[in-house]
């Protein structure tokens, strides 16, 4: 039996005076009106609102029924990590060689603890829209990599060298490539790319290079951008550490131009015989 039944929500509504349940004292019926007052409707108007252009502004939906959900607090945190993850995605997808067969996302320090979902959605979009002509969206990138079976896993590390970082390893048939990045004032940061620390900008027009480290490569670069006319923003180098080998030792250049280099200028800078790979890299 049932003791009691308190209800507010009716299939018409409101409920017709004769409705059959209102005549069991153990009935309690409350008006469905509490969403539907001019106040209520005002405050749901203005934060429905605020909620598109936040989205409009970041790409972030907060309260969203078919996402994770992300509170205002969440939303404040994890932000910079959003577009960190999409720019490493996206640098990972240019850089890389092969069809792409399984990707890890590693979080280190604080963002460890935190609901890291659209973290790992967002590098998705920077990876999937790389490579496919459909577009892939926070909402669908966990769909659209299992429909092409890729798979994506998480690793969630406390400490770290540096106070928070995402780590985007990506896996193809042929290779293991890994970029790392941090957030550094507020803006997206290259850190580390397959071992070899190297901090650069993770916006622009990008060249990534790997090269033997011998003398000579920096002015190549220099005299072949400069030679078409294209203006360097910002040069950043690194090697691999440790004992040299019996060999020139590994090492990687990432340079910001002014504006897209061509697959002219690109052959240009891989005719050095030190230049192991040259490769241009779009990031918005």
């Amino acid at each position: 039996r049932v003791a009691g039944a308190a209800l507010d929500v009716f299939r018409p509504e409101p409920p017709p005076p004769d409705f059959p349940l209102f005549r069991f004292d153990t009935v309690i019926a409350t008006p469905h009106i509490a969403g539907s007052t001019e106040e209520a409707q005002e405050a749901v108007g203005v934060r429905i609102a605020e909620q598109i252009l936040e989205y409009l502004r970041s790409g972030v939906a907060i309260n969203a029924v078919n996402m994770p959900a992300l509170s205002a607090e969440e939303y404040r945190t994890l932000s910079p990590y959003i577009c960190l993850a999409e720019r490493l995605g996206g640098f990972a997808a240019q850089i890389a060689a092969g069809h792409p067969r399984a990707v890890r996302l590693v979080y280190s320090g604080r963002i460890a603890e935190a609901n890291t979902h659209l973290v790992r959605n967002a590098g998705l979009v920077g990876l999937l829209n790389r490579w496919l002509s459909e577009r892939v969206t926070l909402v669908n990138a966990m769909q659209v990599a299992a429909q092409r079976n890729l798979a994506v896993i998480e690793r969630h590390h406390k400490r770290t060298g540096y106070v928070d970082s995402v780590r985007v390893e990506l896996e193809t048939e042929t290779a293991l490539t890994a970029v790392e990045g941090a957030v550094v004032l507020d803006r997206p940061r290259l850190m580390q790319v397959d071992g070899i620390q190297c901090e650069a900008p993770l916006s622009g027009h990008l060249i990534f290079m790997k090269n033997q480290d011998v003398p000579g490569v920096i002015g190549h670069v220099g005299t072949v951008l400069g030679r078409n006319n294209i203006n360097i923003a910002n040069f950043s180098l690194g090697r691999r550490e440790g004992p040299r080998p019996d060999g020139p030792q590994e090492a990687l250049a990432v340079v910001e131009t002014d504006e897209p280099v061509s697959e002219e200028v690109l052959a240009q800078l891989r005719a050095h015989p030190a230049v192991k790979l040259a490769k241009a890299v779009e990031l918005d």
